[in-house]
């Protein structure tokens, strides 16, 4: 078999983030990294199929979001009871139409298959290539995820009570649920307002550049027996939208086994995603967290599970569709109470919110990357293909 040479690799992130930049989807940088990462793959001897779809800019959608409560909020003082209802609810079911009303953008998956006659077994290896805004706060961006839609059930429970009568000194309910609601939407306004994009090194060109890697090496001396795919998904830090176009266009046989990459370039511990979520929980599969595991030791690594309760990783439509999909990441293991506080609340295992001190940040640049980990990190790629 080739040699991964982890060197060509961090090229492509050199490339992906330093030359391209910031890869926001939808954006000329977006299009740019898309169209490179076809020229790499054809390369390879892989004809790559694009499958283009559309979505709403997460960030306008948010800022939407904090204007439409506020002004159905603030009316809510001066209208009658049975109006203040009828504002809410028709500003909650606009909510809920956004990504049918407001104009959309378009970014591409880039799908690259090996075929063989008869496989022996079909294995994906993805990654996503969008970079995401700079966050403005991590305190903030806690705090939204937290308090927005308990605080909108409630104010929703309120106005009911309000229009039955049940609620008399209005005036004075309303300013508690303002001091409650109106900084959660200004918080909401502030966090979807910045106009610095990530250039996304390690969140994710690592995980792209160890993909294009393998890909090289897999083309050039493949398996017998496997199905190969290589997917560069788009629009990951929009939710996830790439992936769930992917399922609706059944670019992927259900029973292909899923390794997805996600920030695989600085920090010395090594993680599997077990599960992410805190109310809806989305659970990997143990045959394939198990071989992955495997894999990584013989990369002279030490597992360890995580649970995401906060993040999302495109693996999670695959699994909520049957498909056996986990995410190899590679982070540093920092002391992190939230996590421990929230897997005590929620009975999750191996929670963890805080890591990479640089995602979604500008300093997510090639320069905090490893090459040692880019290296280890194509090991397990290719071992993960080979033995599970």
């Amino acid at each position: 078999m080739s040699e991964f040479e982890p060197r060509r690799a961090f090229e492509h992130v050199d490339k992906l983030a330093y030359e391209i930049g910031p890869r926001l989807a939808g954006t000329q940088g977006d299009r740019m990294a898309s169209e490179y990462i076809q020229k790499q793959f054809g390369s390879y001897g892989l004809k790559p199929k694009v499958q283009e779809f559309k979505f709403v800019n997460r960030s306008a959608k948010l800022k939407i979001t904090a204007c439409l409560f506020t002004a159905a909020f603030v009316t809510s003082l001066f209208l009658p009871p049975e109006f203040s209802l009828l504002t809410w609810g028709a500003a909650v079911i606009i909510w809920r139409l956004l990504e049918k009303l407001m104009p959309k953008r378009a970014s591409h998956n880039i799908i690259a298959v090996r075929k063989v006659e008869k496989p022996q077994k079909r294995v994906a290896v993805t990654a996503h290539y969008d970079s995401a805004p700079c966050m403005v706060s991590h305190r903030l961006h806690i705090f939204l995820k937290f308090t927005f839609i308990p605080v909108l059930s409630l104010i929703s429970i309120v106005l009911v009570l309000h229009a039955l009568r049940f609620v008399p000194a209005w005036p004075v309910v309303w300013v508690i649920l303002a001091l409650l609601f109106l900084p959660i939407c200004v918080g909401m306004f502030i966090s979807a307002s910045s106009r610095r994009i990530s250039p996304g090194a390690n969140d994710n060109a690592s995980g792209v550049a160890v993909m294009l890697e393998a890909a090289r090496v897999l083309a050039e001396s493949p398996p017998a027996d496997t199905e190969l795919r290589f997917i560069a998904f788009g629009a990951e830090e929009q939710g996830l939208v790439g992936a769930r176009n992917l399922l609706k266009e059944k670019f992927l046989p259900p029973d292909t086994l899923v390794l997805n990459l996600d920030m695989v370039g600085a920090g010395s511990q090594a993680y599997i995603t077990e599960g992410n979520g805190i109310l809806r929980k989305t659970r990997t599969f143990a045959r394939v967290n198990q071989a992955l595991a495997d894999s990584i030791q013989r990369a002279g690594l030490k597992p360890k599970l995580l649970w995401a309760p906060l993040a999302g990783h495109d693996h999670i439509p695959l699994v909520r569709e049957k498909i056996q999909a986990t995410t190899f990441s590679i982070d540093n293991p920092v002391t992190d109470k939230l996590g421990k506080r929230i897997a005590k609340l929620f009975g999750l295992p191996n929670a963890r919110v805080r890591g990479y001190r640089h995602i979604h940040t500008s300093n997510d640049i090639p320069d905090h990357l490893e090459l040692a980990n880019i290296e280890r990190a194509g090991f397990v790629v290719l071992d993960f293909i080979k033995t599970i």
